[in-house]
């Protein structure tokens, strides 16, 4: 089991994971909410943490912050 903090989730995993569409994921990360690791060529990789974050994003959203 990976860390917490390692980053080893592609984008559709991380998506599934936080129930969110993977292009949220992508706008989370452009405006800073989410800030995920980058592979060699770009990619991103979520972590746990990252993923925790996200969720803490939509019950903020969910609760109108």
């Amino acid at each position: 089991m990976p860390s917490r903090d390692h980053a080893v989730y592609v984008i559709s995993v991380a998506a599934e994971l936080a129930g969110m569409h993977p292009q949220t994921l992508r706008t989370y990360d452009r405006i800073g909410l989410v800030s995920p690791g980058r592979t060699g060529g770009g990619g991103r990789r979520y972590s746990l943490y990252d993923i925790e974050q996200l969720h803490t994003v939509a019950d903020l959203t969910a609760a109108g912050i």
